[in-house]
């Protein structure tokens, strides 16, 4: 092999490895859950299951517009960890309760 072919056959090889990460399966290593759960009940079952924890406390904070499940969970190697999860985005359009006034 001479030095003009090196650039190929690397080319090649480059392409060749390409094509098979681009045809394998992608990786997960959990099964899908909400990514924004519906409920504080959701939020805790989420982090019980990516933890494997004891949960301590769990509780639900307005930020504005928008509701932050804080879960404290007791992870398996002695560490306490609070998680913070946004909670499913309201449909726009839709007034809410604080929104509808008094009448």
């Amino acid at each position: 092999m001479n030095f003009r072919s090196l650039p190929v056959a690397m080319a090649g090889a480059l392409m060749a490895w390409v094509a098979v990460a681009w045809a394998a399966p992608p990786r997960s290593a959990a099964p899908s859950l909400p990514h924004h759960p519906a409920s504080l009940e959701q939020a805790v079952k989420q982090v019980q299951h990516q933890t494997h924890g004891h949960i301590l406390a769990a509780d639900t904070v307005s930020r504005g517009r928008t509701q932050v499940y804080r879960i404290k969970v007791l992870k398996p190697d002695g560490k306490v960890q609070v998680m913070q999860l946004n909670s499913k985005p309201r449909p726009q359009g839709h007034p809410t309760e604080s929104d509808q006034g008094g009448h």
